[in-house]
């Protein structure tokens, strides 16, 4: 996969992690207000693990987005080249169960805490979920056969193996 492609990865995997946030509950006084995440990932995990991992220490690109807020990055990686986006949203491991978008491969736990790994419906990324309150630790590759993994499992183990070497750095709380 070259650069481009990898760009374009990250930016698909930016949409597919807003694409669950629901419409504004503002003048709604019976919805349900998404708990607010402080902890941003491109701040708070260090450079030399991201390096560890085999990504790129160049500043990540930042993913944030509103309604609900999360706060994300995307990184590239070279050997193997693909793309990553980290994120911590208010979502919470229930509502990816019941999100049909999501097929939930297993559960499994990851530094301590609960985690989902799933596949994205319609085959075209892995996400590792990880429950820190108040919501999720999600961690998202892509798949396909233009791409360095070729299947959900390739991604998945890739996804899964960045989360677990990143577990020392997962906060208390987002």
């Amino acid at each position: 996969m070259n650069r481009r492609a990898a760009l374009l990865l990250l930016g698909v995997s930016s949409i597919l992690v807003t694409a669950g946030c629901s419409p504004s509950t503002q003048g709604d006084p019976g919805a349900e207000v998404a708990p607010d995440i402080t902890f941003h990932p491109c701040d708070a995990i260090p450079a030399e693990a991201i390096h560890s991992l085999g990504l790129d220490v160049r500043p990540p690109d930042r993913r944030d987005h509103d309604n609900p807020k999360s706060l994300g990055c995307g990184y590239l990686s070279n050997a193997p080249e693909y793309g990553l986006t980290i994120a911590a949203r208010p979502d919470t491991l229930d509502k990816v169960t019941g999100d049909d978008r999501f097929s939930v491969l297993s559960e499994t736990e990851i530094g301590g805490r609960r985690a989902l790994v799933s596949d994205f419906r319609g085959g075209s990324a892995c996400t590792v979920s990880v429950a820190i309150e108040p919501g999720i630790l999600e961690f998202m590759i892509g798949y396909s056969e233009l791409e360095e993994f070729k299947s959900v499992d390739a991604a998945c183990d890739r996804a899964t193996k960045v989360a677990t070497t990143l577990a020392p750095y997962f906060p208390d709380h987002l």
